[in-house]
């Protein structure tokens, strides 16, 4: 985040009478590298992660990127790229009050800190450890992505988000859209150069697969809002290897069951109530979704929103991964069969 020599190259470009307001906008940056600083939407990306992209990281670059609709992981991981080229070791220049941008994401520790968990559970939460910076990076994209809808300001919701991200909201506030400042221009522009590049057509916001709503009352020991979280905490590094060939264990895990009562994926399909079998590609958050694989078994598995899933065996065998919900599709050539509320009637 490259953001406090903008904001001197600013000061000087601003009446000598403004100095008083700006000096306080300058101060707040570190505090709110958050308003110090993507989305789909208002000429946004919208799409997975080209295959490869993020190397060790990509893992954690996934997960960051399903924290909430708009921060893609395309998005995340061109951000990473201009902020570090993905270095876990990146210094930044020694800023004038002493301080430094540190680690991937390229955090000033004061910052770091409002966004930070263990996120890769090692007992500390740490701006050096990639994981736990790159999940930061994420709640503080959905957090400057909410800063620029409320804002109304043109310019497009992921550009304001990274503007922020690199010169500070406080500035966005103060030119009501994308500082004019070199780098930070320069700073949108190379990263939606770059995320477009990246993402591929299917999932996460793509039409292959749009969120419905939700019109079910159920009784499974966690609600919806619980087994999406618990789904995603328990997915990309924070993931055992317990779960190959278990798909249908993991969903009813997800929400709080021991076991499913069904032998196959496929056929849970079947056991739920017909009216509650959806063959569209809108599931709901939380929906289940299934697939013929040409094997007995089938698949299922838990869908997240924005078209994303939480997945056993399709990036790492036994593992469970964020990834888009077509890649089933895309990946094993399997056919989509449709989706069902999280409804377990033999489950105990």
């Amino acid at each position: 985040m490259k953001k406090p020599i903008v904001a001197a190259i600013a000061v000087a470009a601003i009446p000598l009478l403004m100095l008083t307001l700006i000096a306080g906008v300058v101060i707040a940056a570190d505090e709110n590298q958050r308003k110090n600083g993507g989305g789909a939407a208002a000429g946004g990306i919208g799409g997975g992660l080209k295959e490869g992209v993020g190397g060790k990281w990509r893992p954690w670059i996934l997960k960051a990127g399903a924290l909430c609709a708009k921060v893609t992981p395309a998005i995340l991981a061109a951000q990473l790229q201009e902020e570090s080229n993905f270095d876990d070791t990146a210094k930044g220049p020694v800023l004038p009050d002493g301080s430094r941008a540190l680690g991937i994401a390229q955090f000033l520790p004061s910052t770091f800190a409002t966004y930070a968990k263990d996120d890769d559970g090692n007992g500390k939460a740490d701006i050096w450890d990639g994981g736990d910076a790159i999940m930061a990076q994420g709640r503080m994209m959905c957090e400057l992505v909410k800063d620029a809808e409320k804002s109304g300001y043109a310019g497009g919701t992921i550009q304001l988000a990274l503007a922020g991200y690199n010169a500070g909201w406080g500035w966005v506030d103060y030119y009501k859209g994308i500082p004019p400042f070199k780098e930070t221009t320069g700073y949108v522009t190379d990263i939606m150069k770059q995320a477009e590049a990246w993402t591929v057509a299917g999932g996460g916001g793509s039409s292959r697969f749009s969120d419905g709503t939700q019109s079910w009352t159920l009784n499974n020991p966690r609600s919806v809002e619980a087994a999406i979280a618990w789904a995603k905490d328990h997915s990309g590094p924070s993931s055992d290897a317990q779960w190959y060939n278990r798909c249908l264990a993991f969903t009813a895990i997800v929400y709080g069951w021991n076991v499913s009562g069904v032998d196959f994926a496929i056929d849970h399909y079947s056991v739920v109530p017909k009216e509650m079998q959806h063959a569209d590609r809108n599931p709901p958050p939380g929906a289940l979704m299934y697939w013929d694989t040409g094997s007995r078994a089938g698949h299922i598995a838990i869908y997240l929103g924005n078209g994303q899933i939480a997945s056993n065996d399709i990036l790492r065998r036994g593992y469970i991964d964020v990834v888009n919900a077509d890649m089933i599709e895309t990946k094993w050539g399997a056919k989509y069969v449709g989706w069902t509320p999280p409804y377990f009637p033999h489950a105990g």
